[in-house]
Parts: C-alpha cells; structure tokens; sequence
C-alpha cells in the first residue's frame, strides 16, 4: 500500500482502467479513484472497453469513462482496478505502451499480479481495499467518493449477502454513509430500475431454463438471435445467473449467452462448489461463489463442453 502511495503521489497524470463488462466493482471504484486524483490537481483518464451499463451512470462523472484510447497517449502510471488478469481490461491494450508504472488493484484470489506495483486482499471487493488506500492517503471521502465506493461494495457483496461480507467490510459501508452516501438511493437506481428489455429477457431466461436430474444444477441459454429480438444487452443480464441460484436445491447456476465473438459463461454457486476452480478449467476465472469464462465455438457445442466440466468438479 506504501508503494501504491508513493506512486500515486509522484504522477502528474494517471489512466485508471478496468475489465470488460464492468459490474459494480469496478465503475464505483474507477470513478472514485478518479475523484480522489482529480481533487488532488491531477490529470486523469478513465478507460473501459464496454460502455458504462445503464444503471451505474448516475453515479458522478460516469459520462467520462472512454471506451477507446488514442494511439502514442501516455501517462505517469497506470491504475487497473478489479482484474486478476490484464488480459481482462482488453487484449488490445498494451499497459507498457501507456506507462513504465503499473498499479494493480485487485482482490480475486486468483490474481496474476501482473503489475509493477501489486495491491491484492482477499476481501469483499476493490471498493473497500479503496477505502482504506484513501484513508492512509488522508484523503477526503467526499459525498461523491463514498457513493461511488458504496455502490462497488454494496454490488459485490450481493447487497451483503455473499462471502467476504464482514465484520469490516459493514464498518466501512456505515463509514460511507455517514460520508454521505446515499444508501437508499444508491439501492434503488441499481435493484429497482429495471429497463423493459431486462424484464423481457429474465422472463425467457426462465423460460428456458434447464436442470440435472437431481436439480443440483440449472442453468439457461441465451442464443443471441433471441438477445437481439428482445432488444437486450449484455448489461440487462446483471444479476440474472443469481435468479437461479436462488432457486430450492440448485447449487451451481450456470448461465450461457452467445454474443458476437463467443460464448460468455457466469457460474455462481451457494455453499459447497468452487466455481472459480470451474472457469478456470475452461480458462476463466473468478470468486469461489462467482465467476465467468469466455469460450470459442458453437453454442451447443460450448453448453456440452461447459455442463460436462461443471459435472466432473462437483462429482
């Protein structure tokens, strides 16, 4: 942490960038590690190779994360925020072509430690090894700052459901709020403003769900013939794998959806799987509860393959 100080404090500019498909994590995290350097006089750029999906853009500056980096731009130091890979923010970025520092800020349990300087905790998400980096950094949890790490907190935790949930972790949720985050608010914009498309596709994600004989795994497929049809995205799936996990008796959810360069796969599991250790047999990676792979090929083909590695690991 003294090392990521150090390096933060003697760059004049900075890139922040994060994962494709951002979740929660990692939008409130990169927008409040860009406020923070912003009011410390600061020139920041925020990368993301997906755009910022519809429920975090009320959060503050969010209409400022790019979705493309010119060529020969350099900066001081490179921040990567919530990837246990670099591969992850995109394979096109070349981080040492930005900058000969790279800050590394992560808390997957798999993480490669690919940066020159490497943050890496095991905690509840990046937002709350964030919160304690700004704490030593005597910065100034602004209103805005303390919604944006709440919002990174309060996603990957499940709303304070999931592993890693502590103790601390709810000391710095309640630290937050008395910083002026506005929970309730905050709670709403993300689990209780559904666009038409989500709706319409969770309804045919469930319709077509799919389980084993003993209805320990489920899982569904969304060919993207039917995305399309319902005018869906990749950001209207959010949260959807949990609706099947949640459903009596199943203990790994697996859900399946064709885009155009491959097959995306989330699992997520209740108490006794390790998923990370399924996604990472088909190179992916991830949370014990939660994680996700990318795979090449038909989509049936893809299912088959994916369902028969699920099967192996839990027998």
């Amino acid at each position: 942490m003294q090392e990521v100080i150090k390096a933060i404090r003697s760059a004049k500019s900075a890139i922040i960038l994060t994962h494709i498909d951002p979740d929660g994590d990692a939008i409130g995290s990169m927008l409040a590690v860009h406020l923070a350097l912003k009011k410390a006089g600061k020139k920041t750029f925020m990368y993301c190779r997906d755009p910022v999906p519809e429920m975090y853009r009320f959060l503050p500056d969010a209409d400022k994360v790019k979705n493309e980096i010119k060529p020969g731009r350099t900066f001081d130091v490179a921040i990567v925020l919530d990837c246990a890979y670099s591969s992850r923010v995109n394979r096109t970025v070349d981080l040492k072509s930005l900058t000969g520092k790279v800050i590394n800020i992560d808390h997957h349990p798999d993480n490669s430690k690919f940066g020159s300087i490497n943050l890496v905790e095991k905690i509840s998400s990046v937002a709350e090894i964030l919160f304690k980096l700004l704490k030593k950094m005597n910065v100034n949890i602004t209103k805005n700052i303390a919604a944006c790490l709440y919002t990174g907190i309060m996603t990957d935790t499940g709303n304070f459901r999931y592993d890693y949930t502590t103790a601390d972790t709810l000391a710095v949720a309640e630290s937050l709020a008395r910083s002026g985050a506005e929970i309730s608010k905050i709670a709403m914009q993300i689990y209780e403003t559904k666009t038409m498309s989500s709706i319409k596709v969770l309804g045919a994600a469930m319709y077509r769900l799919e389980s084993s004989e003993s209805g320990y795994v489920a899982w569904t497929v969304l060919p993207k013939q039917l995305m399309d049809s319902l005018g869906a995205k990749s950001e209207d799936l959010t949260g959807l794998v949990d609706y099947i996990r949640s459903i009596k008796g199943v203990e790994v959810a697996v859900l399946f959806r064709e885009e155009c360069d491959g097959i995306k796969v989330n699992f997520r599991s209740k108490f006794n799987v390790n998923v990370s250790q399924i996604a990472k047999n088909l190179g992916g990676g991830g949370h014990i509860r939660a994680s996700g792979a990318e795979l090449k090929g038909p989509l049936e083909s893809v299912k088959e393959k994916v369902l028969a590695e699920v099967f192996k690991v839990i027998k």
